[in-house]
């Protein structure tokens, strides 16, 4: 059973798409996203066809639950850890 447990938690956090594994949550106007931008950075939130521009800020502060997915870098494609 618990040989399970060890092949089951790698294959779930890749099928997530790795935002579980995220250490940095992205924060806009009104959603946050899970991210792998270095904190003090743009990012972007999408949901529902929307995107929004906001900051990096790191996993421990987090006071929003997450409510939509990491949209890319958008408007500015040179910023850090934009590839």
């Amino acid at each position: 059973m618990r040989i399970a447990l060890y092949v089951a938690a790698p294959l779930l956090a890749m099928v997530s798409g790795g935002s579980a594994v995220a250490a940095n949550i992205c924060r806009a106007e009104k959603m946050t996203c899970a991210t792998n931008m270095p904190v003090d950075g743009y990012c972007e939130c999408t949901a529902h066809g929307v995107t929004q521009g906001g900051t990096v800020v790191s996993g421990s502060r987090r006071t929003r639950p997450l409510n939509a997915t990491a949209g890319g870098c958008g408007d500015h494609p040179g910023a850090p850890g934009c590839r």
